[in-house]
């Protein structure tokens, strides 16, 4: 699965990326929205890449995309700091995270990390039992 990742220059351009998106039928699956320093990032999960590169691009609009993994930790008081932990035990650093949905006492949470450190963020995932899905891109 891929994020998009999109530094807005006014408020503008986020209203025409929903228009847009919508006139494409591309449902927007889960965004998040941060400024720091002045500058606006969106950053949003779509149920079609290709269409959505294709937008933003027809739209002129900056942006990059970032593989993420899908991770599903319980919904309980001091889970957050053990998965994190176990992620700084293992010499992978977060780069981004946040809660996509709260689904039967889990959250789960796309994550993204260092290009170079992928594979064993996924490894790791996967033998710890928090994956929940994951895709690389091709």
């Amino acid at each position: 699965m891929q994020q998009f990742v999109i530094h807005l220059e006014n408020s503008d351009a986020l209203a025409k990326i929903g228009k847009a998106l919508g006139q494409q039928d591309i449902d927007i699956v889960s965004m998040a929205g941060t400024s720091a320093f002045g500058v606006c990032t969106a950053v949003l999960f779509t149920d079609n890449i290709k269409g959505t590169i294709n937008v933003l691009k027809k739209l002129n609009i900056p942006f990059s995309t970032q593989d993420i993994l899908i991770a599903s930790i319980p919904d309980e008081p001091g889970s957050f700091g053990h998965f994190t932990q176990l992620f700084k035990d293992q010499g992978i650093r977060l780069l981004s995270f946040y809660v996509l949905r709260f689904i039967a006492k889990n959250a789960e949470i796309a994550l993204s990390v260092d290009e170079a450190d992928f594979e064993k963020a996924q490894s790791f995932l996967d033998v710890s039992g928090f994956i929940k899905s994951h895709k690389k891109k091709k």
